[in-house]
C-alpha cells in the first residue's frame, strides 16, 4: 500500500513539473513573440519620413518571414509527430513549431492587413498564452469555456473596428468561422459528455472531460458568446459587449478556482 501511494504521489509530482514546464514554455515563448510584435508594430504603423527605407525593408522581411515561418511550422510538426511516435520528448519540437506557427501568421497578418493585422497580433499572443495557462491549470471545461469567450471577444473588437468599411465582409467570414468552431466545440462536448467524458476518434478513445464531469457552462458559454457575436454584427455598443463578456468569464474563472481548490 505504501509503494502504491508512493508511486502515485511519485506519478503526480512528474506530472505537475511537466505542466509547469509547458507553462513556462509557453510564456517564454509567447512574451518573445509580443517584445517582436511590438518593435514591428512601432517601426510598420509609427515610422517617420527618415524611416520609409527601413519600413520598406520590413515589409520586404515580413513577406520572407510569412512563408519561411510557416515552413518552419510544419517542418516543427513533422518532427513533433516523429518523436510522439519514437516514444522521445516532444516539448521542443513542439515549443519550435508553434513559436513559428505565431511569427507566420503574425507577418501574414501584417502582410494583408497592414495596421489592423499587427495589432490584432499583439492582442492575440497574450491571448494563447492565457489560454495555454488555463488549458494547463484548469479542467477542460473551462479551457473550451475560455476559448469561446476569446471568440466573442475577438469577434466583438473585429466588428466594431471592420463592419461598414474595408473589411466588412472579413468581419462576416470571421464570425461565420467562430459559430462554426464554437458549434462544433458544443457538439463534441456533448458527445464526450454522453460517453463518460471520452471521445472515440479513429477508433482510438480520447478522453476530454474527467468522469462525471459538468458540461453545462460549456454550453452557456457558448450560448453567451454567440449572443455576444451577434450583437457585434447588429452594431451594438463595444464597451457593453466587452463588459458581459468579462464579466462571465471572471465568474467561470471564480467558479472554476473555488471547485479546483
Amino acid at each position: 500500500m505504501d509503494n502504491n501511494v508512493k508511486k502515485k504521489k511519485a506519478a503526480r509530482a512528474k506530472a505537475e513539473e511537466e505542466a509547469l514546464n509547458r507553462i513556462l514554455s509557453w510564456i517564454a515563448g509567447g512574451s518573445v513573440l509580443e517584445f517582436l510584435l511590438m518593435l514591428l508594430n512601432k517601426y510598420w504603423n509609427h515610422y517617420t519620413a527618415a524611416q520609409i527605407e527601413l519600413r520598406v525593408a520590413l515589409g520586404t522581411a515580413v513577406k520572407f518571414l510569412a512563408v519561411a515561418g510557416l515552413l518552419c511550422a510544419a517542418a516543427g510538426a513533422f518532427w513533433w509527430n516523429n518523436a510522439r511516435r519514437n516514444g522521445n520528448k516532444t516539448g521542443l519540437p513542439a515549443m519550435l513549431g508553434l513559436f513559428m506557427a505565431g511569427v507566420s501568421a503574425s507577418c501574414f497578418g501584417a502582410w494583408f492587413f497592414s495596421g489592423i493585422g499587427t495589432t490584432l497580433a499583439c492582442i492575440a499572443v497574450p491571448a494563447v498564452m492565457l489560454l495555454a495557462v488555463v488549458h494547463e491549470l484548469y479542467p477542460a471545461e473551462f479551457f473550451l469555456v475560455g476559448c469561446d469567450g476569446a471568440l466573442g471577444l475577438l469577434g466583438v473588437w473585429v466588428c466594431d473596428r471592420g463592419l461598414g468599411g474595408q473589411y466588412t465582409m472579413l468581419c462576416y467570414a470571421y464570425v461565420a468561422v467562430a459559430v462554426v468552431l464554437m458549434a462544433a466545440a458544443a457538439l463534441l462536448s456533448y458527445k464526450a459528455q454522453r460517453q463518460d467524458g471520452e471521445l472515440i476518434l479513429g477508433g482510438k478513445s480520447l478522453r476530454v472531460f474527467a468522469k462525471g464531469a459538468n458540461c453545462t457552462p460549456v454550453y452557456l458559454g457558448t450560448l453567451v458568446a454567440l449572443a455576444v457575436l451577434a450583437a457585434a454584427v447588429l452594431g451594438i455598443r463595444a464597451a457593453a459587449l466587452y463588459a458581459v463578456s468579462v464579466a462571465w468569464l471572471l465568474v467561470m474563472a471564480v467558479y472554476y478556482t473555488v471547485k479546483i481548490i
